[in-house]
Formats: structure tokens, C-alpha cells, sequence
């Protein structure tokens, strides 16, 4: 990521008592392969390492297909799963939750939206820290999935374009 987005989130790291007590978040958008990921991945090892917090990653495809199988499995996870109650877990329990890539999602059915809506609005009401990252800025995100989200995220998430080349991309032509 960019120099202006790596100090904010050093920042929200250095911060994270009150951060986390307020249960303030990061929303992380911008173009493809600007480092969003690996920017939000950091910070919450950073928090999780240093404090007595747990914390979980998973990308919104993934998340979106747990629920499926939570509810093709009578409101539990089936036996591949390493805990029937991990989706629990996520939506009330973890202090730290990544979410990556939102928006970017392969179902956008409404029900994979709404999946997406009650994971943030749970974590919203027990004011627990998401950090998501996503390819939408603030307007789109709402076009998406709706002002109440976007309302919800603007209130618990400080919000950094992250800005930059795509790096898949410069890695790829270095060898040129």
C-alpha cells in the first residue's frame, strides 16, 4: 500500500486499546493488487500479537459459502469444518475479524448480501473490530449493499483509500 494508508493503520495499531474499546475497524478500498490484503492481514497480526485478542481471516467468498453449509446443515457446520460453531464465532465472539474482499464476491445473490450485511451488523452491535478491504469506495459500497452498511462502516471503520500500482502486476514485469 501507499505511505499515507501504512501510517493510518500503524496508527489504528498504536491505538488499538481505544480502537478496540470503541470497537473501531478499518475499511480498506482501492483499485486491485494495491496491497489492501496484505495491508489488514498485518495489522491484525500486529494486534493480535501484541495484545490478548482473538482474531480470525477469511475472504467474503468464503465466508458467504459457510453460510450455505451452515444452512444446509440445520444451523450448524458440517464435519469438515474445525468447529460446528465457527460462523458464531465470527458474528459475535472474535475481536478481530478480516474480512477480505468485499465485493468482489462470486455469488451476489441477495442472500449472499444479506449474509454479508448480518456478519457486520452483528460485530456492529458488540462493537467488535472488522477490518475489511474491498475493490468499492464509500458510494459504491452503498449502491451495493445498501446505506445501512455503508452507515454502519462509516461509524465503525475509519475508511483509507489505499492507492497505489497494482503489484501483481510490477512483479510480473520485472523480468521484462
Amino acid at each position: 500500500g501507499d505511505e499515507d494508508s501504512f501510517d493510518a493503520i500503524n496508527h489504528w495499531c498504536s491505538s488499538i486499546l481505544r480502537n478496540r474499546e470503541e470497537g473501531m475497524g478499518l475499511y480498506l478500498y482501492g483499485h486491485t493488487g494495491v496491497g489492501k490484503t496484505h495491508l489488514a492481514q498485518g495489522a491484525a497480526l500486529q494486534v493480535v500479537g501484541s495484545h490478548n485478542v482473538s482474531g480470525i481471516f477469511i475472504t467474503a467468498d468464503r465466508y458467504i459459502e459457510m453460510v450455505y453449509d451452515e444452512m444446509r446443515n440445520d444451523g450448524d457446520l458440517p464435519e469438515p469444518y474445525s468447529d460446528p460453531f465457527l460462523l458464531k464465532y465470527m458474528r459475535r465472539t472474535f475481536d478481530i475479524l478480516v474480512l477480505d474482499g468485499l465485493g468482489s464476491e462470486r455469488a451476489t445473490t441477495e442472500f449472499a448480501r444479506n449474509a454479508i450485511i448480518s456478519l457486520i451488523d452483528n460485530r456492529y452491535e458488540e462493537r467488535l473490530i472488522t477490518i475489511v478491504t474491498s475493490v468499492l469506495p464509500p458510494a459504491e459500497l452503498s449502491r451495493v449493499y445498501g446505506k445501512r452498511l455503508m452507515s454502519i462502516l462509516q461509524e465503525s471503520c475509519y475508511l483509507i483509500n489505499v492507492e497505489g500500482q497494482d503489484y501483481r502486476k510490477v512483479i510480473s514485469n520485472a523480468g521484462e
